[in-house]
């Protein structure tokens, strides 16, 4: 069994200072998840002119750099291991033939947003097999708690209560 922790769309152009409370939180995984010699991957999502984004929800940040860049604090776990993603979910072809070719069968999500890209890379996992574990104090939603926890409480309701962790749990069981 091969795990992975997915560290998502921790970009400038999402990390508001809403969201940055989690970043101590994202370092400290990813520093336990190398020192345990496990995967550490991140998403990157790039907005392009002709998305739905802009087109019906008329959504047009996160197309260029600054913006579409990882924050500064993550740069130097950065090794060549970012799968860029025009939409909420990292299944894109990269990366699902990232995940067969490694045989990944749990992937540890924490990272931006809740109710959107971290919600539906969670429910892509669960309907593809792969068991999804939702880090709740490393993840947060630009759109504040309250989306946060309409998140949390839709993926207790479709993945399973028992997918939705605390760091202190996730790091205790890699112990």
């Amino acid at each position: 069994m091969s795990e992975i922790l997915l560290a998502i769309d921790m970009q400038n152009g999402f990390m508001s200072e809403k969201c940055r409370h989690i970043i101590p939180t994202v370092i400290k995984l990813i520093e336990h998840f190398l020192a345990a010699g496990k995967l550490v991957e991140f998403t990157r999502f790039i907005n392009t002119a002709d998305s739905n984004y802009v087109k019906l929800i008329n959504w047009s940040r996160l197309m260029h750099e600054p913006e579409t860049s990882i924050i500064d604090e993550l740069q130097p776990y950065i090794n060549n291991n970012i799968f860029d993603k025009p939409y909420y979910s990292a299944f894109t072809e990269n990366f699902s033939s990232f995940i067969y070719l490694n045989k990944i069968s749990k992937i540890y999500l924490c990272g931006v947003e809740t109710d959107s890209c971290i919600f539906k890379i969670a429910i892509d996992s669960f309907e593809r097999g792969i068991e999804p574990v939702i880090i709740e104090d490393a993840c947060f939603s630009d759109g504040g708690q309250q989306a946060h926890d309409a998140g949390i409480f839709l993926l207790k309701r479709n993945i399973g209560k028992n997918q939705i962790k605390m760091t202190d749990k996730v790091l205790e069981k890699m112990s």
